[in-house]
C-alpha cells in the first residue's frame, strides 16, 4: 500500500485525499471515529511514502477549494480534516518536527485571498508551521513558547499587510477544540464589526462565554430576535456597538438625525428590556448581537 502511494502523481494523491474528505463531509451518519481514523491513515501513508508536510497541506488547500464548489462554506469541516491529517502524518513521519511542544492556533480572515497571509508567515518561518487556506479565510498552527509571542508575530503580519484588513483570533493549543474555539472567536470579532487586528479570548470574553453556554444562548437569541428582524434597529445597534456606545458617533456613522437614533434606541429598549445607553444594557445587547449577527 505504501509503495502505491509513493508512485502516485501529486494530482492522483490530491484525488485520494479528496475522496476520503468527501466521504467525511457527505455521510453525516458515518461514525466520527471512523472518519477520523480514515483521514489519519491518509496522513500516515503520506508520511511513510516520504511525502513532505508542505506538499500535504498544498493538496489539502486545493481539496478545500474543490469541496467548496457548491458555494457552501466548508471551512470548519476542512479544518477538522487538517487536524486529523496532521495527526496521522506526525505518527508515521520519520522525523516528526511539526507542531512539537507548545503551539497556538490562529484563525484569520482577510479582505482578499488568504494565500497572502500564508505567504507572509512562510517568509519569516523556516519550519514548524502548518497553514490551511480557503478563499478569504484560513487557519494556522504555530509552534510558540507563549500566546504573547504568537500575538506579537501575528501583529507583525497584520500591520505589514494593512491593505488586506486582516482579522486574527489566537488560541493557545493546537487541537481540534482549539481550532473550533479560534474559529468561534473570529466569528464574534466579525459579528461585532471590530477593526482589523489580532484578538484573543480576553478581548471578547463575555460574548465568547455566552456563545459556549446553550442556556444563555437561547435566552439571548429570544431577547434580540425582534431587533434582528428590523433592518433599521439592527443596523442602529450594530453602529452603536461599533462606536463603543457613543450615540453621536453611531448617528454620524448611519448618517441620520440625532432624534432618529434616539427613537430607535428607545424602541430597542422597549423590545428587549435592555437600555443600549447603559453599560449593563449595551453589554447584554452586544453579547446577544454577536450570537445572531
Amino acid at each position: 500500500m505504501d509503495t502505491a502511494v509513493a508512485t502516485l502523481s501529486p494530482q492522483d494523491s490530491a484525488r485520494r485525499v479528496l475522496t476520503v474528505c468527501l466521504a467525511a463531509l457527505s455521510h453525516v451518519d458515518h461514525p466520527d471515529a471512523e472518519i477520523a481514523a480514515g483521514v489519519q491513515e491518509i496522513g500516515a501513508l503520506w508520511a511513510r511514502s516520504g511525502g513532505a508536510v508542505d506538499d500535504l497541506l498544498t493538496v489539502l488547500n486545493a481539496m478545500a477549494r474543490e469541496v467548496d464548489g457548491t458555494g457552501t462554506p466548508r471551512y470548519e469541516a476542512c479544518g477538522r480534516l487538517a487536524v486529523d491529517l496532521m495527526r496521522g502524518f506526525r505518527q508515521d513521519a520519520p522525523e516528526p518536527e511539526e507542531l512539537v511542544g507548545p503551539a497556538v492556533t490562529v484563525a484569520f480572515r482577510t479582505k482578499g485571498p488568504a494565500d497572502v497571509v500564508a505567504a507572509a508567515y512562510r517568509g519569516v518561518r523556516r519550519s514548524g508551521m502548518t497553514c490551511v487556506v480557503q478563499g478569504d479565510r484560513g487557519h494556522l498552527h504555530l509552534p510558540s513558547s507563549s500566546q504573547e509571542e504568537a500575538m506579537r508575530e501575528c501583529r507583525d503580519v497584520v500591520t505589514g499587510l494593512p491593505e488586506h484588513q486582516i482579522r486574527m483570533a489566537v488560541v493557545h493549543g493546537a487541537g481540534s477544540d482549539d481550532l473550533a474555539c479560534a474559529t468561534q472567536l473570529l466569528g464574534i470579532v466579525g459579528a461585532l464589526g471590530l477593526p482589523p487586528g489580532v484578538y484573543r479570548r480576553a478581548d471578547v470574553l463575555v460574548e465568547h462565554a455566552v456563545a459556549r453556554s446553550p442556556v444563555s444562548s437561547r435566552v439571548l437569541r429570544r431577547l434580540i430576535a425582534p431587533v434582528m428582524e428590523s433592518h433599521s434597529l439592527r443596523t442602529t445597534l450594530a453602529a452603536l456597538i461599533a462606536e463603543g456606545g457613543n450615540r453621536s458617533g453611531a448617528a454620524d456613522r448611519l448618517i441620520i438625525h440625532r432624534s432618529t437614533i434616539d427613537y430607535r434606541l428607545t424602541r430597542i429598549e422597549q423590545l428587549t428590556g435592555q437600555s443600549p445607553l447603559t453599560v449593563k444594557g449595551l453589554r447584554v445587547l452586544t453579547a446577544a448581537y454577536a450570537l445572531c449577527a
